[in-house]
């Protein structure tokens, strides 16, 4: 992955990796990640086996997960160098490189041997091998990504409102969509002042089908309060944006009561249309007797 983009996958059943973005792959690159990702993959299998044991997991599905990753800061300095290993969701091993300092910093909860011979050995491996192939496969991926992973695109924000028939209150959500990077502060406020976080629901940050984001954040609005009037406002601040973009909702008495019930009226007036029918076809048959 670069950043949030994923960039190619590796297929263990046939020993492949696929590319997921616009970018070729040749025989060369591939024998090579397949070299990479096969011993990954392996050394994987062999760390879940031992995990579920240890565990004592019982049949089923059981995950193992591992996060290996470099960074590129700004004027193309490099950062430092992760990795933290997880079963089953429960982080169990981390590492952190550090290529200025040559430093290793290790956090190991499993029961797994890292005895000084393994700290040397991976400190080595990070500085002779992973460091340099994960920074030179970033800057490559940048050339051809470049474009699309550092674009800002604003987002679309809206305010809208449901009425709870039952309580007789409403729930206002406040959704922000379409932006990248998805980094964003949205805010929800009430007459100017914002609305404490423990009265608010909010949202994880969900992938759209475009490679965008959206957030909504959710507040219960009570039967008394819509009695009242009241302004509220959605915030959202992104990096897209030079200013904060507001969205406002003036909620006035009748915009929330009840509307006529026009299906009642139609009846209504059809009774009385037949009534007053009725009434003068008698009062016309008499005058005729």
């Amino acid at each position: 992955m670069l950043d949030d983009i994923i960039v190619s996958c590796y297929d263990s059943d046939n020993q492949k990796t696929v590319m997921r973005v616009d970018r070729a792959i040749n025989d060369e690159e591939q024998d090579f990640t397949k070299l990479i990702f096969g011993a990954l993959h392996k050394e994987m299998q062999t760390r879940a086996h031992h995990l579920k044991q240890h565990f004592n997991c019982s049949d089923g599905v059981h995950v193992e997960q591992r996060l290996e990753c470099c960074e590129l800061l700004s004027n193309n300095v490099q950062g430092e160098m992760k990795m933290i290993d997880s079963f089953n969701g429960l982080s169990g091993f981390e590492m952190d490189y550090n290529i200025h300092r040559h430093t290793l910093n290790a956090d190991v909860k499993w029961p797994i041997v890292f005895d000084t011979t393994k700290y040397e050995y991976h400190k080595a491996l990070y500085l002779h091998f992973l460091q340099p192939l994960c920074t030179t496969a970033l800057h490559e991926l940048l050339k051809t990504l470049k474009n699309f992973v550092l674009r800002k695109v604003k987002p679309k924000v809206r305010l809208m409102k449901q009425l709870n028939s039952d309580s007789g209150g409403a729930r206002l959500t406040c959704l922000a969509t379409g932006f990248y990077p998805r980094h964003i502060n949205v805010t929800l406020m009430k007459d100017g002042q914002g609305v404490p976080e423990d009265l608010i629901t909010t949202g994880d940050i969900l992938p759209n089908v475009d490679g965008t984001y959206q957030m909504r954040k959710t507040m219960e609005i009570s039967a008394e309060e819509l009695q009242q009037k009241h302004n509220y406002t959605c915030t959202a601040t992104h990096l897209s944006q030079d200013n904060k973009m507001n969205v406002y909702w003036e909620m006035l008495l009748t915009d929330d009561r009840p509307g006529p019930n026009i299906t009642v009226i139609i009846i209504s007036v059809l009774f009385v249309c037949v009534i007053t029918l009725i009434v003068a076809f008698l009062l016309w048959k008499r005058r005729r007797a």
